[in-house]
């Protein structure tokens, strides 16, 4: 199970930005208790003061919800982590990646248009649902089978 460290963060980041609980509370429109329960791990904001918290500290949702401390996250972000494994692909390799999500993405995109052509044609859209469905498994499907093959290469 992952461990949420959302109050901690929430007050580290208050903290250095020198605010209050009272300061925040006023700047979401909640009481001050709201935010002294959220620090202590008792309650948890909703998704829309999850949003403007993450605006207001300028920080990721994951940064603010699961990471273990605000700091550590700022130097090396899965992002980063991310463009640096990106950088370190080959050419090819990226090519062939882009061919084969093209692959799949046309396999999804055309089952859903047959099915919804098949459900305006026959005024059931249970088959445009059936066709989406279709679709997209097949796409995922050859999607696992190519990325399968790419691991036995290496």
């Amino acid at each position: 199970m992952t461990r949420l460290y959302f109050g901690d963060n929430l007050k580290k980041l208050r903290k250095e930005r020198k605010l209050s609980q009272e300061q925040l509370a006023e700047m979401l429109n909640i009481s001050r208790q709201a935010v002294s329960k959220w620090e202590a791990g008792k309650t948890y904001p909703d998704i829309d003061n999850l949003v403007l918290l993450r605006n207001l500290f300028n920080v990721t949702l994951d940064d603010l919800v699961l990471n273990e401390c605000v700091d550590k996250c700022k130097g090396v972000s899965g992002i980063d982590k991310l463009s640096e494994e990106t950088n370190n692909k080959s050419k090819d390799e990226e090519y062939d990646n882009e061919e084969d999500n093209d692959l799949s993405t046309k396999l999804m995109m055309g089952g859903m248009i047959i099915g919804m052509a098949i459900g305006f044609i026959t005024d059931n859209f249970m088959w445009g649902t059936v066709g989406c469905f279709i679709g997209m498994g097949l796409g995922y499907v050859v999607e696992d089978i190519i990325s399968a093959k790419t691991k036995l290469k290496r």
